[in-house]
């Protein structure tokens, strides 16, 4: 009997004593947790990469091969997007980078309460989600349906309409090779000229595309008119880093201004779902954004309400007055 009654103080002590856990503690558990999980995610999207057991993995290398062998003067280019399909790839680059950052604003985060808390939470709920092999998969659409329009109609466009029927569809421009990783961060930015019009800068050896399609890619045009992209349309909310978004909103938020000025009405690029996706893609996202939204309510944290906070303090000191009472009766038994 005196061992069972010491075994329900001790559990009573212990149930008082994690009542007392700070805002701040649970705070970093919950984040700690979201980090392990993202960090896990990616080895196991690493390692399908590298086995090749992603089927647009392949399929981007094999579409580089044929691209090359028919303009070997693309081969520079070509080479750049074929990365992809590795973990030295700007998607999974990103990725890692994103992790490493939201890592490092932790403390941060917890210093700055609640909200920080969450919106990192969030962060991390993206990463994993962009972690998976069959997202990961639809994200590689963008760089082999490129190179599909860079065949000279030797290969067909994956999980998408043809480019004229894309073309059609929305009644877009037309902005050449590449268009489809245009307004992705991963492969440019948007720059003001001197004359203060955003155009698109190409990165490093994606600049090529320049040369292909010698007119700018101006934002004020392009928001409106752009074509279909499974990123733009898709897989922004997942690979688009905190401050990323943050420039995609300003550049749109500074457009939508000057156009006002003028007396023109300016919509954001991602007003509306572009046409063009396949079923499959569709589908795909539909079970990104539920998957998104269930670890986003499990890594949810709201913090205690005054009652059950008072209520932790009575508990806790119910279960030392419990424990002092029994444990002077349990030394006088002795």
């Amino acid at each position: 009997m005196r061992i069972i009654s010491v075994m329900g103080i001790l559990l009573l002590v212990q149930l008082g004593l994690s009542g007392c856990t700070s805002d701040k503690e649970l705070w970093q558990q919950s984040l700690q947790a979201g980090a392990s999980e993202a960090v896990a995610d990616l080895k196991r999207l690493t390692v399908k990469i590298n086995n090749q057991s992603i089927r647009n993995v392949k399929l981007l290398k094999s579409y580089a091969d044929v691209v090359k062998k028919e303009s070997p003067d693309l081969a520079v280019i070509v080479d750049a997007l074929a990365t992809d399909a590795t973990t030295n790839g700007l998607i999974v680059k990103g990725l890692k980078e994103r992790l490493e950052s939201a890592n490092k604003s932790i403390p941060q985060a917890i210093k700055g309460g609640e909200q920080a808390v969450t919106q990192l939470q969030q962060e991390f709920s993206a990463i994993q989600v962009a972690a998976d092999p069959t997202l990961f998969g639809m994200m590689l659409t963008d760089p082999i349906n490129v190179l599909a329009d860079m065949s000279n109609g030797k290969l067909a466009r994956v999980e998408a309409m043809s480019k004229e029927a894309t073309l059609r569809a929305n009644k877009s421009g037309d902005y050449g090779a590449g268009s489809q990783l245009v307004g992705n961060p991963s492969y440019g930015q948007w720059k003001e000229n001197s004359q203060g019009r955003s155009f698109w800068e190409w990165y490093g050896m994606y600049a090529m595309f320049s040369n292909l399609f010698r007119s700018p890619i101006y934002y004020g045009n392009w928001a409106g008119n752009r074509g279909y992209s499974y990123y733009s349309d898709y897989g922004r909310n997942y690979y688009t880093s905190p401050s990323q978004r943050k420039g995609q909103q300003a550049q749109a938020t500074k457009t939508k201004q000057k156009f006002q000025k003028s007396g023109k009405s300016f919509k954001s690029p991602y007003a509306k779902t572009r046409a063009g996706a396949s079923a499959t893609a569709k589908r795909s996202s539909v079970k990104s954004a539920n998957k998104f939204s269930s670890k986003s309510k499990r890594s949810s944290f709201k913090a205690p309400s005054k009652f059950a906070r008072k209520n932790s303090r009575f508990n806790q000191s119910t279960a030392r007055s419990s424990y002092s009472r029994t444990s002077r009766s349990f030394s006088g038994g002795k």
